[in-house]
C-alpha cells in the first residue's frame, strides 16, 4: 500500500462532502496499515475540523502529529489558530502562535497575522492587536488593507478615534489606498464618537 490513493480520497473525497467521521476513519485504516500520514494528509484532517467547527478535534489532531514527528509547517499552525480563532477561543489561538515564534522554523505569515490580529481585535484586546502588528513588521511582512481595517475596526469597538486616525495615517503612508470598507468603518467610528456631528458644527460656524 501506498500514501498516494489515501491521500487522494481525502482530497477529492470525504474531505470535499465535508465528511469528517470518514475521514478519520480512512485516517485509522491507514495507521492500522503502517502508512505514515504526510504534512498534506494532516493539513487536510485539520481543515476538515475546522471547517465543521470541531476546534477540539482539531487540537486532538494537531497533539496526535506532533507525537508523530510530522514536520511542522506554517500552513499546518496557521489552520489550527484559524479553527481556535473561529471558536473565539482567542487565548489558545496565541498559544499555537508562540508556538511557531519559540520554533523559530516555522515562521508566521501573512495570514497567520491578519486571523490573530482580528481575533484580537473582535476580543477588545486592541494593545495586543498592535503588539502582533510590531511583529509582523519584524518578519519583514508587509500589513495589507484587511489587516489595517481590522486595527481600525478594534478602534470602533474601543471608541478609540484618536487612535484609529494614527493607524490611518500609518496605512496611507505604507502606500495601501484605503477602500471604501476602510471609509464605513472610519464613519461609524466618527459618528460613534459624535465627532461627525462636531465637525459639521465647526464648518457651520466658520472654524
Amino acid at each position: 500500500s501506498t500514501l498516494f490513493p489515501y491521500t487522494t480520497l481525502f482530497r477529492s473525497g470525504y474531505a470535499k462532502a465535508g465528511s469528517m467521521d470518514r475521514c478519520f476513519e480512512l485516517y485509522e485504516h491507514m495507521l492500522a496499515q503502517d502508512i505514515k500520514p504526510s504534512q498534506v494528509t494532516y493539513g487536510i484532517l485539520l481543515d476538515c475540523c475546522v471547517n465543521e467547527n470541531k476546534v477540539d478535534k482539531a487540537a486532538e489532531v494537531f497533539d496526535r502529529m506532533t507525537k508523530e514527528g510530522c514536520v511542522m509547517n506554517t500552513v499546518l499552525y496557521t489552520t489550527l489558530i484559524k479553527g481556535f480563532a473561529r471558536a473565539e477561543q482567542v487565548d489558545h489561538a496565541m498559544h499555537v502562535y508562540e508556538q511557531m515564534r519559540k520554533g523559530r522554523s516555522v515562521p508566521p505569515d501573512l495570514i497567520t497575522f491578519s486571523i490573530l490580529i482580528k481575533a484580537n481585535c473582535d476580543a477588545r484586546r486592541l494593545e495586543a492587536a498592535l503588539q502582533l502588528l510590531e511583529a509582523m513588521l519584524d518578519f519583514k511582512l508587509r500589513p495589507d488593507e484587511v489587516v489595517f481595517n481590522n486595527l481600525l475596526g478594534g478602534c470602533v469597538k474601543e471608541s478609540n478615534a484618536e487612535l484609529a486616525k494614527r493607524i490611518y495615517e500609518d496605512m496611507v503612508a505604507a502606500g495601501i489606498r484605503p477602500s471604501n470598507a476602510t471609509f464605513s468603518i472610519l464613519i461609524r467610528l466618527y459618528s460613534q464618537c459624535r465627532l461627525l456631528d462636531e465637525r459639521s458644527e465647526e464648518r457651520r460656524v466658520g472654524k
